[in-house]
């Protein structure tokens, strides 16, 4: 399928610059979230020591509705803030991944062309009938990725947009509580 050996190091030199590419981006996300993760932790820690102390100075069953009352919808928020930004940090990568993989694949699709077209202006007199079956199959492959890829894109919308709505119910529901107390 190749006709010189250039031809087949530079396919694997795209195929090693598109991991190098993913692997790089993957570890950019996994920073974010220990990054993230620490600063959750740090505030965790310090938020709950200052309510541990505000807690042993309740005096009554009152005050200690209205501390259980008042700590409650800040807590919701920061939950809900906190995976908002999981979200983000994952769904921004796998974006980012799946360029990288859709260009590697048009590249690939490409140079796949070149050689069953190369194959054709080699191929013996009478084999036209198996060229013309290996195109038609790459461009049925090629349909069916079309297919499932914009599926798989309608899919991703739509969770993103449950998402949105279920961060808007819960940011809702914190902020009645917090009224009705």
């Amino acid at each position: 399928m190749f006709t010189t050996p250039d031809q087949m190091v530079a396919m694997h030199k795209a195929a090693l610059e598109s991991f190098q590419a993913v692997a790089a981006k993957s570890f950019e996300a996994l920073e974010k979230l220990a990054e993230l993760n620490l600063a959750a932790t740090k505030t965790t820690m310090e938020e709950s020591a200052e309510q541990f102390k505000a807690l042993l100075e309740v005096k009554d069953v009152k005050a200690l509705a209205d501390f259980a009352a008042g700590s409650a919808q800040p807590t919701a928020e920061k939950v809900t803030a906190y995976t908002k930004h999981v979200y983000e940090i994952t769904s921004d990568t796998g974006s980012e991944i799946v360029k990288l993989m859709e260009k590697q694949f048009a590249d690939s699709n490409r140079q796949l062309h070149a050689a069953i077209d190369a194959m054709a202006k080699n191929a013996p007199a009478g084999s036209e009938g198996m060229v013309t079956f290996m195109k038609s199959a790459v461009s049925a492959a090629n349909t069916a990725y079309d297919q499932v890829n914009k599926a798989t894109k309608q899919v991703v919308e739509l969770a993103e947009a449950n998402i949105v709505a279920a961060s808007k119910t819960a940011t809702n529901g914190a902020n009645r509580a917090k009224k009705a107390a």
